[in-house]
């Protein structure tokens, strides 16, 4: 009787304790001078040891996290120091896992790291997988934060200055690229080095399909993150630390702090270690796919077997019309507020940089037009259209920010809608289609109130005689305030909306629609009357009962707004400089 119940209460104890898959030691019960070994992947996709020795414990070296310090040896790890990509290779003392492999210095003189304790990994595993968020109405009803910038700024923890070697950093971590040229990795290089991103060129997976293989992935294995996959491809490369199930813990520290996230997780293949005095690294690439990472957090990043990355699906078809070339590319990025838009302008500049295929002068007309998620629930879904011209006298690398209002609807200040897919269409021409705004004139040195007089603006195209370009304009009357009409022409891209700032996500994708073009002429003229801001719309030419109502609302929604009006005339050529005259208005 009493062996049964001592049987009994080992079972419930047993059920009481946490499921660990290996035998683990914590910082506190490890000291100095204590041996043991890591995994990592050197070489193509098995994982081989190296040699460690226990340093110290860094207590409380992140918000309730240390850092065990360790010493490594073996696997040519004395010529080529702590190698980027080594993120997460998972430490062992007395056969019991420790954590990740995770942290560095620069220009170290021995391969010294910081290791992520495995518990606060393991605490990881406790989080719930929440799928991609969706903007919900209450979002699109009033403003939640101020405008975005255009790419989110580099997270301070991955951010190194010259003179922080003292300081340990979370290793980088290789970004395989490939399907770019080297062009387009310099010009983007730096938007990926601020998240702790190391960017190589060494090429993917291309367009075929990775099989899944998920059961292949062990400790020590090297695994990746896709934030681009298809005709273009871009895998940050880390190491697999702990399998539990279908979940993998790696890296060991934070991939770019993205929270919940998903992106597809894949085995990957190192081809080399290439050696360098500040910072060696693993070339490798992609050979199959084993789920999606679904958590990157401070200790480590979370992937999961059984889930599949929902991915933003982009078509892009590049043409250039003097060298008879088109080409079509399909990619996918991964969908998350910060780095989509940065992922589909590297895509479309690739695109730019292909089609224009030199250094010339090259015009591109780019059009982006994307399908929107319905943001209520029995909603209709939307599609929203944008186009401009554009000009580079580098051939195809442009103002890369400048194409940045043609992607403003991933990330606005009422919330991010669902992006179902993109396409985008770019036609390039090896010419300098621009021109000057030289003057602008009345034939008229006065003009009768009431009359439509003709503006007259002078442009200088590149290499070609002016050009003369008309607008017609109504003469308003002469006030003691108005005794001269006063024109101003400026370029497209100088000019302002002519719209209300937005009052809620409908307004925010239509403000981004009415946006005027690089080759549109505008002119601008201020009238006597006065404008209203009302839930933004902006109401113009209202009569003086009208806004002394509106002014005196008590709901706080209406706001004065100066009345100009704002004519636009379109033009073959991407424009520059601005114009002004003034001329006597006659009340006879």
């Amino acid at each position: 009787m009493m062996r049964t119940l001592a049987l009994l209460l080992l079972v419930l104890l047993g059920a009481l304790r946490p499921a660990v898959a290996v035998d683990t030691l914590r910082p506190e019960q490890l000291s100095p001078g204590m041996k043991g070994y890591g995994l990592s992947v050197f070489k193509g996709t098995k994982p081989e040891r190296f040699d460690v020795e226990i340093i110290g414990v860094l207590r409380n070296a992140l918000p309730k996290q240390d850092m065990i310090l360790i010493r490594m040896s073996g696997a040519d790890l004395e010529k080529h120091k702590v190698i980027a990509g080594m993120s997460g290779s998972p430490v062992y003392i007395d056969g019991k896992l420790i954590g990740a492999l995770a942290y560095g210095w620069t220009f170290e003189n021995e391969p010294l790291a910081g290791v992520t304790p495995i518990h606060n990994m393991m605490a990881e595993l406790k989080l719930p997988i929440v799928a991609p968020s969706t903007i919900n109405a209450s979002m699109s009803l009033r403003r939640t934060s101020t405008m975005p910038a255009p790419f989110a700024l580099p997270n301070a923890a991955f951010a190194q200055t010259g003179d922080d070697f003292g300081t340990p950093h979370p290793l980088l971590t290789p970004l395989s690229l490939g399907g770019f040229n080297s062009r387009v990795l310099e010009r983007f290089a730096s938007k990926f080095t601020g998240f702790g991103m190391m960017p190589i060129a060494a090429g993917g997976a291309g367009t075929r399909v990775l099989p899944h293989r998920s059961g292949d992935m062990e400790p020590g294995g090297a695994i990746g993150v896709q934030l681009i996959r298809g005709d273009m491809d871009a895998t940050a490369v880390g190491t697999a630390t702990y399998i539990e199930k279908n979940r993998i813990l790696a890296f060991g520290h934070p991939f770019f702090q993205g929270g919940s996230v998903q992106a597809p997780a894949v085995l990957a293949e190192v081809h080399t270690i290439m050696s360098s005095l500040e910072r060696s690294f693993k070339m490798a690439s992609p050979i199959a796919e084993i789920g999606s990472m679904v958590g990157d957090w401070q200790s480590c990043i979370v992937a999961d077997a059984k889930v599949q990355a929902q991915m933003l699906p982009i078509s892009i078809d590049a043409a250039n019309r003097d060298m008879g070339q088109s080409e079509h590319y399909d990619v996918e990025v991964m969908n998350n507020q910060a780095f989509t838009p940065q992922l589909v302008l590297m895509a479309i500049a690739q695109a730019v940089s292909a089609a224009s295929g030199s250094s010339q002068d090259t015009t591109v007309r780019i059009s982006v037009g994307a399908e929107l998620a319905p943001v209520k629930a029995g909603g209709s879904s939307r599609t929203i259209a944008v186009t401009n011209t554009f000009f580079s006298a580098a051939g195809g690398i442009l103002n890369i920010e400048g194409l940045m209002p043609l992607l403003a609807m991933f990330n606005t200040p009422f919330g991010s809608p669902t992006v179902k897919r993109v396409d985008v269409k770019v036609d390039a021409a090896l010419t300098h289609q621009t021109a000057d705004i030289k003057r602008a004139y009345f034939e008229k040195s006065e003009l009768q109130r009431g009359e439509t007089a003709t503006l007259k603006i002078v442009l200088k195209p590149f290499g070609q005689p002016e050009v003369t370009k008309t607008i017609p304009i109504e003469v308003p009357a002469a006030t003691d305030m108005l005794r001269y009409l006063v024109v101003t022409v400026i370029a497209g891209d100088s000019a302002p909306p002519d719209v209300a700032p937005p009052d809620n996500l409908d307004d925010f994708l239509d403000f981004i629609q009415r946006g005027h073009r690089n080759t549109d002429l505008v002119a601008l003229l201020p009238t006597r009357s006065q404008g209203m801001q009302y839930h933004g719309k902006l109401l113009k030419k209202l009569p003086p009962s009208v806004v002394g109502i509106l002014d005196d609302s008590s709901t706080g929604d209406v706001a004065t707004a100066a009345d100009i009006l704002q004519l636009v005339e379109s033009t073959d050529w991407v424009l520059s400089g601005q114009a002004t005259v003034r001329v006597l208005i006659r009340q006879e």
